[in-house]
């Protein structure tokens, strides 16, 4: 018990004096201004970065042309920031509808871009994490929790990035209450929008027609070789007469 309570002591003392002798240091170091008293401290956002590293791990973005909507980052994400979700063009690939990136949940681990099997997910070396920021302001909208859920399709997509990045002054009355619902400049959420947009039932109905089309004549070609095939002079005759057969 006493021992113990030495050690502690002991510690105690030792921990103190490694403390000091560290403050000691920066002190005799500022006393002949080198060392650590040379370094700037830059007053952010009033100065900004001189110097980035090309490994910084920055404003992470996604290029949805090439987003296939696997799951993958969303798997890999521990703070699950991701909501997506996908839909068939006609030529029966993949697309991302809706890509939202919560970058209010990011902790910018790098994980997710990692992950990608496209490589559409990437991290930049901007830091600053705002909507009027033009490196990717146009892809960045404060919303509050009720717009998280908003179906947005492929023109509210570019109208909302159209106005969103248009000074509020210019907007028309109907674009300025269009614009209201579904962006909150006080909102919680800093969201990147990085999803092509849903498709319109118009652009849905194109979308399967064009692909039932595709497959129809797909299936029609493989239907008329394998009766061209199993014709008395298609390639099955070749065969069969064919020395050795």
């Amino acid at each position: 018990m006493i021992l113990a309570w030495v050690n502690d002591i002991c510690e105690t003392i030792q921990s103190f004096v490694g403390g000091m002798r560290t403050t000691a240091h920066y002190f005799v170091e500022n006393l002949r201004d080198e060392g650590g008293a040379t370094a700037v401290t830059r007053q952010y956002p009033e100065h900004a970065a001189e110097v980035i590293g090309d490994r910084s791990r920055g404003h992470l973005v996604n290029d949805a042309d090439r987003c296939i909507v696997c799951h993958a980052c969303d798997k890999a994400c521990p703070v699950d920031c991701f909501a997506m979700d996908g839909e068939r063009d006609g030529n029966n690939k993949m697309r991302a509808s809706r890509f939202d990136i919560d970058l209010s949940k990011c902790i910018y681990c790098g994980l997710c871009v990692r992950a990608c099997p496209t490589g559409s997910l990437s991290m930049t070396t901007g830091f600053q994490v705002d909507p009027r920021e033009a490196e990717l302001g146009r892809y960045l909208f404060r919303r509050s929790t009720p717009q998280l859920d908003m179906r947005l399709d492929a023109i509210e997509i570019e109208r909302l990035r159209g106005l969103a990045n248009t000074p509020r002054e210019e907007l028309a009355p109907a674009d300025r209450d269009w614009l209201d619902e579904h962006v909150d400049p006080a909102g919680r959420h800093l969201i990147g929008i990085f999803g092509l947009g849903y498709f319109t039932p118009e652009q849905k109905a194109a979308a399967d027609a064009e692909r039932e089309a595709k497959k129809k004549a797909k299936d029609a070609a493989a239907a008329a070789a394998k009766a061209k095939a199993a014709s008395p002079g298609g390639e099955s005759a070749q065969r069969q007469g064919e020395p050795g057969r």
